[in-house]
């Protein structure tokens, strides 16, 4: 795999995720992908979270916090992470590398 395709695959992968969750069927009929509902459990601790960003992103914020109350925080979270890395990759295209090397005997007692 290139570094090219590499280092955009993260961002990828979470702008995939958000646009997945942003057009997902949150019907009670709609197939459920989790493990515990699979095996016979009720509910999960993460039970609702797929639901709640999806409220999330369509900015209705109460219905998101009925839901699960992680699913804004999940959403921001990966906001950001998607931010970051696209900035990281913008300013390390710009600026050549970005790599910081820590030299210890600059720092050393002496």
């Amino acid at each position: 795999m290139s570094y090219k395709f590499r280092q955009f695959l993260e961002p990828a992968i979470w702008l995939t995720a958000l646009v997945l969750l942003f057009f997902m069927d949150t019907s009670k009929d709609s197939a459920s992908f989790c493990v515990f509902k699979m095996v016979g459990f009720h509910s999960c601790p993460g039970c609702g979270i797929g639901h709640a960003m999806h409220e999330a992103l369509h900015f209705r914020f109460a219905q998101s916090l009925h839901e699960h109350l992680l699913g804004i925080p999940a959403v921001l979270i990966i906001l950001y992470t998607t931010i970051k890395s696209l900035y990281t990759l913008k300013s390390h295209n710009r600026h050549g590398s970005t790599k910081i090397i820590y030299d210890a005997s600059r720092h050393a007692a002496g």
